[in-house]
C-alpha cells in the first residue's frame, strides 16, 4: 500500500503541482490532515464557497477520480487560526465538511468528524483535534481541559483494541508534541491525554501504532524513546505544507528529532509492505518535482512489545 499524506493546501500553482505529483507516484490512497482548504470563517456561505472553489481545482479532481481520499480538519478549515471547540458556528463548518467529504462516517451523534478505515495492512484513525478541545474536562485529568473529548477517546480505545491491522496510523491536524510557540493547538498542551494514550497502548499491548501530524509548515520525523512507557518506540511523521509558505521557526530542536526539512510543496508517501517478514514501512518526503527530500524506514518488529 502506498499512501500520500500531507496538509496545508491552497488553489495555487504549487499545490496543483503536488496533486499531479501524487498521481505520478501511483499512490493507492490520499490522506489530507487539515487546512484543506483555508477558510477562516464558520459562516455557512463562506464555508460553502471555499470548499466549492477548492474542490473545483482540475488537478485535485483528477487525483481523486481514481483513488480514495480521507480527510480531517485543522484550524483554518474548522474556524480560524489556533481556534478550539468553543468557536461559534462550528456546526456550520461540520455541515459543509460533511457535504464535501465523501467518508463513511463523521464522528458520532452529530459531534466531531473523526473516522477510521482499513486499507490493506493499515488501519487509519483520523482524529478530530478541534471540535471537542476546551469544551469539557479531560478524561485523563479532571483538573485540565480535554483535547479529544470523552466520546472520541472511548471510540479510539474501542477501535484500537478491535483492530487486527498490523499497522495503525493515528493521524490528526496538529503535531503530537509542543510547537514551542505562543499557540496552544498541539498535543504538548494536552500532554496528559497523550500520556493516557501511551499507557493505553502499553496496557493492551497494541502493536504497530504510528503518529502522523501536520499544521506547522515544516516536515519532520521524531523517534521517541518510549519503550518504558509504551513498550516500543513511537514514531511521529509530520508532513506540511502542500502550498508555498514555510515556517522555519517551527522546525524546532527536539531530542528525538531524526529527520526534518523546511521545504514547500511537499507530501509524504508511506509505503507499507506486509508481504515481507517483518512487515515494513518506508516513509519518503517528496516535493512537487519528485525529488526525495528525506526517507525514514522501520519495521513491525520496531513497533512490537518485547
Amino acid at each position: 500500500m502506498r499512501f500520500a499524506i500531507s496538509s496545508c493546501a491552497k488553489e495555487d500553482a504549487g499545490s496543483r503541482a503536488v496533486w499531479n505529483r501524487m498521481a505520478e507516484e501511483k499512490v493507492d490512497a490520499v490522506i489530507l490532515i487539515g487546512d484543506t482548504p483555508y477558510i477562516d470563517s464558520t459562516a455557512l456561505e463562506v464555508q460553502t464557497k471555499r470548499h466549492r472553489a477548492f474542490a473545483a481545482v482540475p488537478e485535485y479532481q483528477n487525483l481523486l477520480q481514481s483513488r480514495p481520499c480521507w480527510w480531517t480538519w485543522d484550524d483554518h478549515d474548522f474556524a480560524g487560526n489556533d481556534c478550539d471547540g468553543r468557536a461559534k458556528g462550528k456546526e456550520n463548518s461540520r455541515t459543509v465538511y460533511c457535504r464535501y467529504r465523501p467518508q463513511w462516517t463523521f464522528g458520532e451523534k452529530d459531534q466531531g468528524i473523526y473516522t477510521s478505515f482499513r486499507h490493506g495492512p493499515v488501519e487509519v484513525f483520523l482524529l478530530d483535534t478541534r471540535w471537542f478541545s476546551e469544551t469539557e474536562k479531560s478524561y485523563a485529568d479532571p483538573q485540565k481541559s480535554s483535547l479529544l473529548g470523552a466520546a472520541q477517546w472511548e471510540w479510539l480505545q474501542r477501535g484500537l483494541k478491535a483492530s487486527t491491522a498490523p499497522f495503525k496510523i493515528l493521524a490528526c491536524g496538529v503535531i503530537w508534541d509542543d510547537k514551542q510557540s505562543s499557540e496552544k493547538d498541539d498535543w504538548g498542551t494536552y500532554m496528559h491525554e497523550r500520556v493516557a494514550l501511551e499507557e493505553f497502548i502499553a496496557r493492551n499491548k497494541i502493536p504497530g501504532v504510528m503518529l502522523v501530524g501536520g499544521d506547522i509548515h515544516a516536515s519532520r520525523v521524531l523517534h521517541y524513546k518510549s519503550k518504558k512507557t509504551v513498550g516500543y518506540d513511537l514514531v511521529q511523521f509530520i508532513a506540511s505544507p502542500i502550498h508555498s509558505s514555510v515556517i522555519p521557526k517551527l522546525n524546532t530542536y527536539h531530542p528525538d528529532l531524526v529527520r526534518s526539512a523546511v521545504e514547500p510543496h511537499v507530501f509524504m508517501v508511506m509505503e507499507v509492505d506486509s508481504t515481507v517478514t517483518p512487515a515494513r514501512v518506508s516513509a519518503e518526503l517528496i516535493n512537487r518535482h519528485g525529488e526525495r527530500v528525506f526517507t525514514y524506514n522501520l519495521t513491525l518488529a520496531d513497533l512490537t512489545h518485547a
